[in-house]
């Protein structure tokens, strides 16, 4: 009874050889540092996403276009997380509001002389998200 239900692959393969995780026998050749075959591709993919820090695989990582693609969105992300960080400070946030407040009258006066005078006038902004949105 020393027969094992696990095939014994000491002789078939050197214990320091690793195994091949694709089906490919032969290597094609291909650049693979544009993608995530390496480490540091996704790690500075990783640091795109942390405030301050995407911007390290911005400008160091200009050879791997995934990591750039991340980087771009992380810095994105970043900005809009500092909007969003200015509008906690009340003043700030006060005086951005009314700013917004008295644009959206001035819009709504001028579409009211426009609708009067019987033209069809696209407002600034407004008028293309009124395009592309599915009312």
């Amino acid at each position: 009874m020393t027969d094992s239900f696990f095939k014994d692959n000491a002789e078939e393969s050197p214990q320091n050889e690793l195994p091949k995780l694709d089906d490919s026998e032969e290597s094609t050749g291909e650049d693979t540092s544009q993608g995530f075959a390496t480490d540091e591709g996704r790690m500075a993919a990783i640091m795109a996403y942390i405030p301050i820090l995407c911007f390290i695989p911005l400008f160091t990582m200009k050879h791997n276009k995934e990591a750039r693609f991340h980087a771009r969105q992380g810095v994105m992300l970043f900005l809009i997380e500092l909007v969003a960080a200015l509008f906690l400070i009340d003043a700030i946030s006060s005086l951005v509001f009314r700013g917004v407040l008295l644009l959206a009258v001035a819009l709504s006066v001028a579409g009211i002389v426009f609708a009067v005078q019987g033209k069809n006038y696209k407002l600034p902004v407004i008028g293309d998200l009124a395009d592309r949105s599915k009312l």
